[in-house]
């Protein structure tokens, strides 16, 4: 029987994910990623996946204008919920390894083994300059770097002391203490697109994020089966759910009525000015007149039946381990999500012998308690 985890894709950043004037105005605060935490656990959702951004984006929705740093709010959610699992964004070039496995350790410690993080290269190298952190020529060597930075912070995790003298880290009988809870190792999530993107997965990565791309499901699985591994993979994907199948499209029209251009031709501008074989295929869908932001995937659109159906039809025939989804109103929608659409998606996977996560945790946790 197949598992189909669903996780949330956490607003840290103004306005969440929408580029539009007339999506909900908000900024990022903890009580909101609290509340929403606390939805998404109590609606039956696995994980809550968080990305690392270090700027905004502009136009006239101010699209990211704030930002909250995943790895500190992870740590504070921990605190505040009880089984759900919490994926946060590091960036190598921010961290030393001993640092980050010191920290991926104590949050990890933290949650009772509920944490992972979300390895990421440069996304939007801008955001790294304006720190004066970027080697020279670090677009020909991030994976390089990435992978040395990962192996260290493993074998810290796995090693009672660790001598290391690599092309770009160095340690002297080092020593890392405690080891996180997890083994043999918290979680590791990537989410590259190119060969070299989901090759770093294959090697590294438990989960791989592939966006709405369903073709690379068995691209990087073929990749992970060359290392002798397996990963699950994830979706990315936008509810637009209404009480009929024509609200629905009409709330989707409400937003398209405000899409902010300014911001996404920033943003395309931004990924443009990384010079990488993989842009154009990054920056494809931001040119999509009828995209309406940034990390919302396909978008998914209807009743809460057709969005039911429409979920458990992508589960199915793309095969996908994982979707995550992202909301116009986090808050209101997620607790729609809960009631009107988790039901009937749940049954109708079953047709097809998958179940959800959440149910396959709760026979997991009942047999150890019997």
């Amino acid at each position: 029987m197949r598992t189909l985890e669903l996780g949330v894709f956490m607003p840290v950043g103004t306005n969440g994910f929408l580029m539009s004037t007339t999506a909900p105005r908000y900024q990022p605060t903890f009580a909101l990623e609290r509340s929403i935490a606390a939805l998404a656990e109590e609606a039956g959702f696995d994980f809550l996946f968080s990305m690392g951004k270090w700027m905004g984006f502009g136009g006239r929705s101010g699209f990211w204008e704030q930002t909250i740093e995943p790895v500190v709010m992870s740590a504070a959610l921990a605190g505040v919920t009880n089984r759900i699992k919490l994926f946060a964004t590091i960036n190598p070039l921010l961290f030393h390894p001993v640092v980050a496995a010191k920290m991926i350790a104590t949050i990890d410690e933290i949650s009772g083994g509920r944490f992972g993080v979300n390895i990421v290269t440069g996304n939007t190298l801008e955001e790294l300059e304006q720190m004066g952190v970027v080697p020279e020529g670090y677009e020909s060597f991030r994976y390089e770097y990435a992978d040395e930075w990962l192996t260290v912070v493993k074998q810290l995790w796995t090693q009672q002391r660790l001598t290391h003298d690599g092309r770009f880290f160095q340690l002297t009988n080092c020593v890392c203490d405690p080891k996180p809870i997890q083994k043999p190792y918290p979680p590791i999530i990537s989410a590259g697109l190119s060969d070299e993107g989901l090759r770093f997965g294959a090697k590294h990565s438990n989960y791989q994020f592939v966006g709405a791309r369903p073709e690379k499901v068995d691209h990087v699985k073929a990749f992970a089966a060359e290392e002798g591994r397996d990963l699950k993979v994830s979706a990315n994907m936008l509810i637009v759910a209404g009480s009929s199948d024509q609200a629905a499209h009409d709330r989707f029209e409400r937003l398209l009525d405000g899409r902010d251009n300014e911001a996404f031709d920033n943003l395309i501008a931004s990924f443009e000015r990384d010079n990488r074989d993989s842009s154009e295929g990054r920056t494809s869908f931001l040119r999509n007149p009828r995209m309406i932001g940034f990390g919302t995937g396909a978008p998914i659109i209807g009743s809460y039946d057709t969005i039911a159906e429409q979920l458990a039809q992508v589960a199915t025939d793309a095969k996908f381990d994982a979707i995550q989804l992202t909301f116009i109103d986090f808050i209101d929608d997620l607790k729609d999500f809960g009631r009107q659409i988790y039901p009937g998606l749940k049954a109708r996977l079953a047709r097809h012998d998958i179940r959800l996560g959440q149910d396959v945790a709760a026979s997991a946790r009942a047999a150890e308690h019997a």
